[in-house]
């Protein structure tokens, strides 16, 4: 389940201990926030920049061999004129959340917790499901499973945020300790000053690709059969949901977050 293999000499922590790129929710299971459940079918009429933002995903599955969605009418994001972006300290404050939940659900010491929370504010950066989670004495499994996939969504505002160049094609799971070192190497005032939210039309991009590759992956398993393409279904949710919060899809919290198809 874990993910780090890294010795950080910065700040609070020396040795994260963890075991290779093999981590699953459910130890070896899918992410169970993997919705199949598909939203009611719309009747849209599409402005220009929607037409273009699906023309450009479309083009992208069919290279990659992604089966696409035919209604003409039906899925997409919301237009460039009704999006409003969560703001840059938002994002920041959110990725570090995940940072911090993503380190406990590695087994990181308490006391080694209790200094990122020092050093960085997390107690009011968290959700109520995140609080949930911290406080508890002996968390489930299923929480820290969760925790642990977050740092796919960490990944997404890390982008967002200009600290990743790109969003690699989802078939596999992000590289951890590389994601980790630039929130330590920065610490909390170097990390946001050094940020540069992205603009809206790019978050709006991914966002528009990423809904139809969900599209295809819930699609898939509702025939009982494997993601297309090699495409990694707990990623792809999880990019989903962070993209979805970037856009204030529904202008639904994070621990709400719903990731239609």
């Amino acid at each position: 389940m874990k993910r780090l293999t890294i010795i950080l000499t910065m700040g609070i922590l020396s040795t994260l201990f963890g075991c290779g790129e093999n981590k699953s929710k459910n130890i070896n299971s899918e992410n169970p926030t993997t919705q199949s459940i598909t939203k009611p079918v719309e009747n849209i009429t599409a402005t220009k920049d929607q037409l273009e933002r699906r023309a450009k995903s479309e083009a992208f599955c069919e290279q990659k061999n992604i089966p696409v969605y035919k209604n003409p009418n039906s899925l997409f994001v919301e237009t460039d004129e009704k999006v409003k972006l969560r703001t840059q300290d938002e994002v920041v404050d959110r990725a570090l959340a995940l940072c911090y939940i993503g380190l406990k659900s590695e087994g990181l010491e308490q006391k080694d917790l209790s200094q990122m929370n020092n050093d960085f504010g997390i107690n009011a950066k968290l959700t109520p499901n995140e609080k949930a989670y911290v406080n508890a004495e002996q968390p489930s499994e299923q929480q820290t499973i969760d925790a642990n996939w977050r740092y796919e969504s960490l990944h997404v505002l890390l982008w967002a945020l200009g600290y990743v160049d790109t969003l690699s094609y989802p078939d596999k799971m992000c590289n951890v300790a590389e994601d980790v070192k630039i929130i330590y190497e920065l610490k909390e005032q170097g990390f946001r000053q050094k940020a540069k939210l992205r603009s809206k039309k790019e978050i709006l991009d991914q966002a528009d690709l990423i809904l139809r590759l969900n599209w295809a992956c819930v699609s898939a398993r509702i025939k009982g059969e494997e993601a297309p393409s090699g495409l990694n279904s707990s990623v792809v949710v999880e990019r989903h949901h962070a993209l979805n919060w970037l856009i204030n899809y529904l202008n639904q919290n994070w621990d709400d977050v719903s990731t239609d198809t």
